[in-house]
């Protein structure tokens, strides 16, 4: 009972402890940074998100490239170049008119212009960078986005009401009732001069929150500041490139989603969306703002690079310390992040509303903890492992390369969890208590009866009487035919060898039919089925277990040919009698206090060891009794044998050859099954010339038995033939009954 309790205790805090988990990953960011919840589970986040992004990883492209948006990019070379960082901004507007040479569509900044550049009379390097932009929006169609930074908070360095500029770039938007995103609020030391902004370029907001892990994956996409909204960096990039009003609102179930030409995203509260990347720093054309500024304005390669496109201007210098930890790149500079944005709303490949992802994830958690639990209940440890391993294998694959790619973020990490912590928790406690009820009965019986039957019995969870007990039961004996022989052959280390490669083959047989090995006397091998745990149909298998011998024992022999000079003849030639009886047996305990051996015993398994012994007299080589082969069913092929009086027994049993199995058994079999049965009856009803004639025929049949023994051997046809001409010549006394006494063992 408290095994039980402990059970259903740790499969419930598992199944509750990853149901959480699955709660706070989805919703963690939601959640102000320094909350004690965010704290608190912030595991969810260290292994949730890193196993998405392995999962997303595999999903990836390497050579996927996006040509519509390109990198200027502040390297260390064009640092190096121009000889001074922050650049002076003479550079920018050389920049931007060579750009506007090249036919680019859209200029986007992510670097601030907040601060006056020192200068000594004349046109400012502001004014100058405010002509250029000019010169370039001139052109239509043409669009410069400069950033600013949002905080969560408002402090010294935000600005108490909203800039002017910022309301000519206002999103259109329809909110319903007290809907709002979290509020954001607009700092003052990153915010563009106001030369710049008055040349009507796009400012668009540009801040963005790593996760709980460090990583940056989530894009705040749109802003609220005073219940207005605002474009993020790579949305006014996009808007102003694709020429679309991307549309802010709240769904009907109350999630906030913005509709674009290319599809519907859907944001948190934080107006974050999760980014699908393109790829790293290869996904995108590159080139050092150094060249473009030294290029020719003919430059044809330089025409085809910027001709119609979006660029984006970036450092991606070591030096300048811009580098975000992302989940396709450790060390990515922050560009990459912006311009995987912008790709990911041009391609409008968006993740699915949360809502389905988390059904989802529910769904999973639910059906795969349950089929785990259903499968272990049948307490077939082979199948726990492939249900296990195939639930983990199976949800893996679907999700990475069926479910992922079509927007699905399920939390599968802590589903996965729940199916592989259930499995372990049941597969130890199994271990654990299998191991303390085997030490008991080792303990308790380990004077009385072998390991060997402990292990049997507690598999079973059937313990046998001690003491001896008596029940229907098949005895089983075998033994090598003239095996005195073959220690004269053999040395002891070939003969040790042979045995023991005969027998390991034999007692598999035996145990695989769950027969119990008693024990091994020399060549011999005497066993039981029935007990010590029941089986209703030992004789059967008793007989099987004889046929799967007799044919195991062929095989050997031809292996032993196979191999050459290694092995005498005799060897070659070996065979093995088999003698089965079913009756009244008893199993038990038997031999001294201090040691028992569990062990068989009664006037059944006698007969079982003179049948054995007798097959020798007929030249067959397994004897089974009636009771046996009426037990036995009729799966097997059998002949009638003989009508006898063992050695030490005065009532007679009649005995049968096992022939094989009746599906595989040959035709010549079949007759001889038939015609030796018909000679018997001719046989004891003394009619001695028919008789004679027939089992004439049989012999001729147990030569295509055993070909190779002809003439070295006698058989049951032969000693019959040699019986009705004795009997021929000297009638038996009118009293006779048919019965043979056996005069040897």
């Amino acid at each position: 009972m408290i095994e039980r309790i402990v059970k259903v205790f740790g499969l419930t805090l598992i199944f509750i402890f990853s149901a959480i988990s699955i709660f706070f990953s989805i919703n963690l960011r939601e959640f102000p940074p320094g909350h004690t919840y965010r704290k608190l589970f912030s595991y969810t986040s260290l292994f949730e998100d890193r196993f998405y992004d392995i999962r997303m990883l595999k999903t990836l492209d390497p050579k996927a490239v996006d040509k519509r948006l390109v990198l200027a990019e502040i390297d260390d070379e064009s640092i190096k170049k121009i000889g001074k960082w922050p650049l002076p901004r003479d550079n920018w507007a050389k920049m931007m008119d060579k750009l506007n040479t090249f036919g680019a569509k859209v200029i986007a900044y992510d670097v601030f212009f907040s601060e006056e550049s020192n200068s000594c009379g004349g046109v400012t390097p502001e004014q100058k960078m405010a002509d250029a932009i000019k010169r370039f929006q001139s052109v239509p169609g043409n669009k410069v986005v400069l950033p600013y930074s949002l905080s969560q908070y408002p402090h010294e360095d935000t600005f108490k009401e909203m800039p002017e500029t910022l309301y000519n770039f206002i999103m259109d938007s329809k909110i319903e009732g007290e809907n709002n995103l979290d509020p954001r609020f607009v700092e003052t030391k990153v915010f563009p001069l106001p030369i710049l902004t008055e040349t009507e370029a796009a400012i668009a907001h540009i801040e963005a929150t790593a996760d709980n892990d460090g990583i940056f994956r989530h894009y705040p996409v749109v802003g609220n500041v005073d219940t207005l909204y605002f474009p993020s960096f790579a949305l006014s990039s996009y808007e102003h490139f694709t020429g679309d009003k991307p549309h802010f609102e709240y769904g009907g179930d109350g999630t906030p989603i913005l509709k674009l030409k290319t599809g519907t995203l859907t944001l948190s509260q934080r107006g974050e969306a999760k980014v699908r990347w393109l790829g790293n720093q290869n996904s995108f054309p590159r080139v050092p703002i150094w060249k473009i500024i030294a290029a020719d304005d003919n430059d044809p390669e330089m025409k085809q690079i910027f001709d119609g496109r979006a660029v984006f201007i970036g450092s991606t210098a070591f030096g300048a310390h811009d580098l975000r930890h992302t989940p396709v790149d450790s060390m990515m500079p922050g560009i990459y992040f912006h311009m995987n944005m912008t790709h990911m709303l041009l391609e409008g490949k968006f993740f699915k509303n949360l809502d389905e992802s988390t059904k989802f994830s529910w769904l999973i958690l639910i059906v795969g903890t349950i089929i785990i639990l259903l499968v272990q209940f049948l307490a077939h440890p082979l199948l726990d492992l492939i249900s296990v391993l195939g639930i983990t294998v199976g949800l893996y694959f679907i999700d990475t390369y069926y479910l992922l790619p079509k927007g699905y973020e399920i939390k599968l990490f802590f589903c996965l969890f729940s199916v592989g912590a259930c499995y372990s928790w049941n597969t130890f406690l199994n271990f654990y208590l299998a191991n303390k009820d085997k030490a008991f009965l080792k303990n308790a019986f380990g004077n009385y009866i072998s390991p060997e039957l402990i292990d049997e019995m507690y598999s079973t969870g059937v313990a046998p009487e001690l003491g001896g007990d008596c029940g229907i039961r098949t005895a089983f004996f075998t033994d090598i035919q003239s095996f005195s022989t073959f220690s004269e052959k053999l040395s002891a280390t070939q003969l040790v060898e042979l045995l023991n490669e005969y027998l390991t083959a034999m007692t598999d047989i035996l145990l695989d039919e769950n027969g119990t090995l008693d024990k091994y006397e020399g060549d011999a091998i005497i066993a039981f089925f029935g007990a010590p745990m029941p089986l209703e149909d030992h004789a059967r298998r008793a007989c099987m277990v004889a046929h799967r011998m007799q044919e195991s024992l062929l095989e050997l022999r031809k292996k032993w040919v196979s191999e050459g000079d290694k092995w005498p003849q005799i060897v070659h030639e070996m065979r093995m009698r088999i003698g089965i009886n079913t009756g009244e047996i008893v199993t038990g305990n038997m031999g001294s206090a201090s040691r028992m051996n569990y062990t068989m015993m009664g006037d059944s398994v006698n007969l079982a060891a003179r049948l054995e012994e007798g097959a020798k007299q007929y030249g067959i080589f397994t004897q089974i009794s009636t009771d046996t082969m009426e037990a036995a069913g009729d799966e097997f092929l059998y002949r009638e044998l003989d009508t006898i009086k063992v050695v030490g027994k005065s009532i007679p049993v009649t005995t049968y050859d096992l022939l094989g199995l009746k599906e595989t058994a040959p035709q010549y079999l079949k007759d001889l099954s038939i015609k030796f049965k018909q000679a018997i009856d001719l046989y004891k009803s003394q009619q001695w010339d028919q008789a004679i004639a027939l089992f004439e025929e049989t012999l001729e049949l147990e030569y295509q038995r055993f070909p190779g023994l002809k003439g070295k051997k006698t058989n049951p046809s032969e000693i019959y033939l040699e019986r009705c001409k004795q009997f021929k010549e000297l009638p038996p006394p009118p009293e006779w009954d048919g019965v043979y006494t056996l005069t040897s063992k």
